[in-house]
C-alpha cells in the first residue's frame, strides 16, 4: 500500500508513492515480537504498556472482520450503500475491540466524559461516488479538527473516506494529510489491505493511534493528569488539569493549547498554586528570511535574570518546568516527540517540504484574567503600566523583543485585597534583540487589529521596542470603545 500527500491548501490526489514503505504496517506483526503483559499490579492502569495480540484481539477478531469483507465482494461500483454498511460494521468493531481494553478510561473512553467524539477513536466519511473523493477529504477534515478539540490527549489523528467501494486510509498531520492509495474492498487483495490495516490498528499501542501518553484520565480520580517534562532538571511534574483555557483554532500548524492545572503532588495545608501548561508544536527550521523563536529559551533568560527582582514578581509568565514532551515508546524508553517519529516509516520523498515539527510543553505561573475582565479604567491603567515595566525590563536586562502585544496576551492577577497586577504573557513570537540585523528583513509577525504600522506594511526599518509600545496604543483604543459600548467601564 502507498501513500498520497494531500496539502491543505489544495486537498488533491498527487500519487506519490512510498516504495516499500508506508504509514501503516503492511504485514502483520510478528507476535514474537509483542511484548507481553506485566504482571505488576497497576499494569491494567498504565496507559504506557504496549498492547499484546492475548489482550485486545479476541481469537474471533480477524475472521470476523474478514467475513464482513468478504460478503461484500458482489458490490458494484455504485453501491455506496452498502460500502457504508461494510465501513460502519468494521469501525464499530474496532471501536468497541478498542473501548473494552484496559486502556479504555485512559483514552476517554468514560460515560462522565461522554461528549460528542470523545470515544471516537477515527472518522468515517462515506460519499456515494467515487468522483466526490476531495469533498469527503475537505469534511473528513472538519470533523477531525472537532475530534481534536474534544480529545485534549490527541497527538494527530486517523480517518477513512469511503467513496464507493474505494476505502483510503488518511493520517492528519500539522501541516498535511497522508493518505493511503485506494483499498478496493470489491477485490480480494483491496480486501485483505483493510483487513490487516483494521488488525494493525487493534494490535498497536496507543500512542500510534495518535493519542498522547503524556496525559492521562485517572478513572479513580476522575481527572486528567498531564505530565510536563523539564529539559534543565530532567524531572517529570504532573499536573492536575481544571479547565481548558485555548483549545486549538485550526486543524493545522501549531496546534496551540492552554490549559488551566494545579501540582498533583502537594504537600501543604493550602490548595496547590495554579499553573498555566501551554501545549504547542512548534517548527524546528526557519527560512534564512525569518528570525529563529524559541519560547522556551527566552523564558529560561527571563527567569534566570528577572527572578530576584521582587519588584516584578507576578508581571510576566515565570517558568516552573518546561520542554520537549517525552513520548513512551516502550515502558521504560522514551523519545522526544516530534512529527518525524509519527512519520518515521514513511519515506522521504513523500515528507519532502513538510515542515519538521517538535512538541512542547511549558508550565508558567501565575494564572492571569483575561484583560476585558477589568472593572474601571483606574484598573486598566495600573495593568498596563505593570505590563509595560515588565516589557522594558525585559528588553533592556535580557534582550529580548516580545513582538506580540495584544489584549489576549496582557491578563492581570487580582490578590484577596481587589489589587490588580498586569501579566505579560505568550513570548511566543519574541526574538533575541541580537539576532535582529539591520540588512535582515524584518518578519510580518504580531496579532493583526494592533501591529504597528511598519509591521503591516512590511518595513524594511528593523523593529524596536517602540513597535510594541506602538501596539499598546492600538489595545487601548480598541479595549476602551468595546468597554464602552459595552457600559462596563466609566471614567472616574
Amino acid at each position: 500500500m502507498a501513500a498520497t500527500k494531500l496539502k491543505r491548501q489544495r486537498v488533491s490526489d498527487t500519487q506519490k508513492t512510498l516504495p516499500n514503505k508506508t504509514c501503516f504496517q503492511t504485514e502483520l506483526p510478528d507476535s514474537s515480537s509483542r511484548t507481553a503483559p506485566d504482571n505488576d499490579e497497576d499494569s491494567a492502569s498504565h496507559s504506557y504498556s504496549p498492547r499484546s495480540a492475548d489482550e485486545f484481539v479476541d481469537e474471533h477478531f480477524i475472521q470476523n472482520v474478514s467475513g464482513v469483507l468478504d460478503a461484500a465482494s458482489p458490490l458494484r461500483r455504485s453501491d455506496s450503500i452498502r460500502a457504508k454498511r461494510l465501513a460502519a460494521k468494521v469501525f464499530e468493531r474496532l471501536e468497541a475491540l478498542i473501548s473494552s481494553s484496559p486502556e479504555a478510561q485512559l483514552l476517554g473512553t468514560t460515560k462522565k466524559h461522554g461528549r460528542k467524539y470523545a470515544n471516537t477513536v477515527a472518522l468515517i466519511e462515506v460519499r456515494q461516488c467515487l468522483s466526490e473523493q476531495n469533498c469527503a477529504y475537505w469534511q473528513l477534515a472538519q470533523r477531525t479538527h472537532t475530534l481534536h478539540s474534544t480529545q485534549i490527549n490527541r497527538r494527530f489523528a486517523w480517518g477513512l473516506t469511503v467513496c464507493g467501494t474505494h476505502v483510503r486510509a488518511c493520517l492528519f498531520g500539522n501541516d498535511d494529510i497522508l493518505a493511503s492509495k485506494v483499498m478496493g474492498v470489491a477485490t480480494e487483495s483491496g480486501r485483505k489491505q483493510f483487513v490487516t490495516l483494521l488488525v494493525n490498528w487493534a494490535m498497536c499501542e496507543s500512542q500510534r493511534l495518535g493519542y498522547d501518553s503524556t496525559v492521562r484520565y485517572n478513572g479513580e480520580t476522575s481527572q486528567w493528569e498531564i505530565d510536563v517534562w523539564d529539559d534543565e532538571s530532567r524531572v517529570t511534574h504532573t499536573y492536575i488539569h481544571e479547565r481548558t483555557l485555548f483549545d486549538i483554532s485550526s486543524q493545522f500548524g501549531r496546534r496551540t493549547r492552554c490549559f488551566i492545572a494545579s501540582a498533583k503532588e502537594n504537600s501543604g495545608e493550602q490548595p496547590a498554586p495554579k499553573v498555566l501548561i501551554k501545549d504547542a508544536w512548534a517548527p524546528t527550521e526557519f527560512p534564512d528570511s525569518e528570525v529563529v523563536r524559541d519560547e522556551l529559551s527566552n523564558l529560561r533568560t527571563i527567569r534566570d535574570k528577572l527572578g530576584a527582582d521582587n519588584a516584578l514578581a507576578g508581571t510576566y509568565s515565570h517558568l516552573e518546568a518546561g520542554g520537549v514532551v517525552q513520548q513512551m515508546q516502550t515502558k521504560q524508553k522514551t523519545a522526544d516527540d516530534t512529527t518525524g517519529s509519527i512519520f518515521a516509516d514513511i519515506d522521504a520523498a513523500v515528507l519532502e517540504d513538510v515542515p519538521a515539527r517538535i512538541h512542547r510543553r511549558v508550565a508558567t505561573t501565575p494564572v492571569g484574567e483575561q484583560l476585558k475582565s477589568v472593572r474601571s479604567v483606574d484598573e486598566l491603567i495600573v495593568v498596563v503600566s505593570d505590563v509595560m515595566a515588565a516589557h522594558t525590563a525585559i528588553v533592556r536586562r535580557c534582550g529580548i523583543l516580545h513582538r506580540d502585544l495584544s489584549t489576549n496576551n496582557i491578563m492581570f492577577c487580582r490578590d484577596d485585597d481587589g489589587m490588580v497586577r498586569g501579566l505579560l504573557i505568550d513570548f511566543d513570537n519574541a526574538v533575541l534583540q541580537s539576532d535582529l540585523h539591520d540588512e535582515q528583513r524584518p518578519d510580518q509577525i504580531g496579532t493583526f487589529p494592533y501591529m504597528s504600522i511598519g509591521n503591516l506594511e512590511q518595513s524594511s526599518v528593523k523593529r524596536t521596542a517602540l513597535d510594541d509600545w506602538e501596539s499598546l496604543i492600538y489595545i487601548l483604543v480598541i479595549q476602551e470603545h468595546r468597554d464602552e459600548a459595552l457600559g462596563r467601564i466609566k471614567d472616574a
